[in-house]
């Protein structure tokens, strides 16, 4: 058996995990919504913790954003969490409109929403388009760039949730359920 732990050697969730549960694959959806759901709320209590303030849930407006808003919508309180979209200047149009319609019934709930726009250090729009030219190539399969400079980088120093499926990439499979991005006073996420 074994239990999820932070590099400090401190317990992530107060129950020991059994072999079965320690395969993602064998797990039935029940299971994986309750394990989503405890860390979640361990994750809000964490942020309200050391950062006093509420958790992060980023928002992309895609399908594994729409699960994570709804996993924590169903297991937090609404001030418990606050929902980020990282405005990457090359969403489809449907997708903008998706994130403004979700943003506009959060808000109405009294859920509080935001939307980072990048800017580069002399004040001026980091864009797709900006980055593109400054990397010489467009974002790949291969070389990725984007993410880590458009979707990383909203909110330093807090606890964020991801949506992010294992199933995505090789790398991803590999990842914690917790993990630090930017250094010790970077944010810490929170993965699956």
């Amino acid at each position: 058996m074994e239990q999820l732990t932070l590099d400090l050697g401190t317990t992530i969730l107060n129950d020991p995990l059994t072999d079965r549960q320690t395969d993602r694959q064998t797990w039935t959806l029940a299971e994986k919504i309750e394990y989503s759901k405890r860390a979640l709320r361990l994750a809000a209590e964490m942020s309200r913790t050391y950062y006093e303030a509420p958790l992060i849930i980023t928002y992309s407006g895609g399908k594994d954003s729409d699960v994570l808003l709804h996993l924590a919508e169903s297991c937090l309180k609404i001030d418990e969490f606050e929902v980020l979209n990282s405005h990457t200047t090359v969403d489809a149009p449907e997708t903008v409109y998706h994130i403004r319609n979700t943003f506009k019934s959060l808000n109405e709930r009294g859920i509080k929403t935001s939307i980072d726009y990048h800017k580069n250090p002399d004040g001026t729009a980091t864009t797709m388009w900006s980055l593109i030219k400054q990397k010489g190539i467009p974002p790949t399969r291969i070389i990725r760039y984007c993410c880590s400079i458009l979707k990383e980088t909203g909110a330093p120093n807090r606890i964020c949730a991801l949506g992010v499926r294992a199933a995505e990439s090789s790398k991803r499979q590999g990842r914690e359920l917790f993990g630090i991005r930017g250094g010790i006073t970077g944010k810490l996420h929170f993965f699956r």
